[in-house]
């Protein structure tokens, strides 16, 4: 008697206990977020840029990104249109370092556990650009006494290389239906970090005309390679495949 006592109570109180828990599961575990870089577009040096996440365990992963920009393709003012022709190469990789949880409700206590990487997170990230640029042929001095033939200087090719690192801190939210207490497969990436990068320039021209292109810091007419401080901050839209 006192069994089977034992086991209405059992069968009475398991169906509370479920209700209070406020553990959600993300309905998408998968491996794979394909990534769009909406920002990428209002940088001076704008590009086009993809990327992919791969989820390598349960509190890791890896990213890595390309982009690809022409002269036109900045949303804002962009000086590099003062070049004849210009385009950018853009790549980034990064090992990402999750913390295991993402919590939606303090309050409530709610917690998301996810096969997706989701919540907070710190990486380290690598990254690579490089700026092709021509400017156009230029009309040499003429001297009228005595005369002489007029010199014309060709068009000017000029490559920015830049690599650099950067620690990042971020937080990959998943977009959650309450009603229906779902999550859907479009995620949000936010992110800042800090770091340096490696600056060089080569065919640059120290002694013709000053005016670059390419905006205050970033002079094309120096020679040589500069270390500068590096200062990363973005957001991203992913897409669980």
């Amino acid at each position: 008697m006192k069994k089977a006592l034992l086991f209405l109570l059992l069968c009475l109180t398991a169906p509370l206990a479920r209700c209070q828990d406020s553990t959600l599961v993300y309905s998408h575990p998968s491996r794979f977020i394909l990534k769009l870089a909406p920002l990428s577009l209002l940088d001076p040096d704008a590009t086009v840029q993809a990327g992919l996440e791969y989820r390598t365990g349960h509190r890791t992963s890896v990213q890595a990104e390309v982009g690809y920009g022409g002269r036109n393709l900045s949303l804002l003012d962009n000086e590099l249109k003062k070049f004849v022709a210009a385009e950018v190469w853009r790549g980034r990789a990064e090992i990402r370092f999750y913390s295991g949880r993402y919590r939606t409700n303090h309050k409530k206590g709610v917690t998301i556990r996810s096969h997706a990487p989701l919540g907070n997170y710190w990486a380290i990230e690598g990254l690579f650009k490089q700026i092709n640029v021509q400017k156009a042929a230029q009309l040499g001095r003429i001297d009228v006494i005595p005369p002489i033939p007029i010199e014309i200087s060709g068009p000017q090719f000029i490559r920015r290389y830049i690599v650099g690192t950067h620690i990042k801190f971020g937080r990959q939210f998943a977009f959650y239906d309450p009603q229906r207490r779902l999550f859907s497969r479009t995620l949000l990436d936010i992110y800042w970090g800090f770091g340096a990068r490696l600056i060089t320039n080569q065919g640059a021209n120290p002694t013709t005309d000053e005016s670059c292109g390419c905006g205050v810091g970033r002079s094309f007419t120096s020679r040589g390679t500069s270390i500068a401080p590096s200062l990363s901050a973005g957001l991203k839209l992913g897409f669980a495949l």
